[in-house]
């Protein structure tokens, strides 16, 4: 695990700049990025590989992505699931409620009642689904919202997006589950 408190430090001192180096060295050694490694400064948003010279000067002059918490693409290992899955799942069911209920008359939207659960229990299964079997990097959710985060980042039009998604999910494995339209992606969302 990476020590991340110079990120928080002024950039222009010297610590930072010391530690921004550090970094980008260690991912340097890593023997996954020999030649250049994923920038994670806020205007490359981890899409883009740059050279070691170019991320410590983006990280200097730009800053890191504060989105960026869970450095996998720099070497860091994901978090390893240690709560009781029920208590996450009834906790996230309550907010998910929470976003359903009328403010004024305290209310549930109308409709709701039992299909607001087979809904949540749905979008709870479409986080934890992943995008193809074998797959450990990306769930359901988690591909659409990058590659959704990657449209509006790039000012793709509707078209150009549904004719990349449907792209990639033919080129993927055949039973894998990325949607393959800008409106199924939409209605995801």
């Amino acid at each position: 695990m990476f020590n991340k408190s110079w990120v928080n430090l002024n950039r222009a001192t010297k610590e930072y700049m010391e530690a921004a180096w550090d970094f980008v060295k260690i991912v340097e050694n890593n023997e996954n990025y020999p030649l250049k490694i994923i920038c994670l400064c806020k205007n490359c948003w981890n899409f883009y590989h740059q050279s070691i010279d170019d991320v410590y000067e983006h990280l200097v002059i730009k800053g890191i992505d504060p989105t960026y918490h869970v450095w996998v693409h720099h070497g860091e290992q994901p978090f390893e699931k240690q709560l009781d899955s029920e208590l996450d799942a009834g906790d996230a069911f309550n907010l998910y409620m929470a976003g359903h209920v009328d403010s004024v008359n305290n209310d549930i939207s109308v409709g709701c009642g039992d299909g607001l659960e087979k809904e949540f229990d749905k979008n709870l299964e479409d986080v934890e689904t992943p995008l193809y079997t074998w797959c450990g990097k990306y769930t359901r959710l988690s591909a659409i919202v990058v590659l959704y985060k990657l449209k509006n980042l790039n000012g793709w039009i509707d078209t150009s997006f549904n004719d990349l998604l449907e792209i990639l999910h033919d080129m993927l494995l055949e039973n894998n589950v990325l949607l393959n339209s800008m409106y199924s992606a939409k209605r995801f969302l």
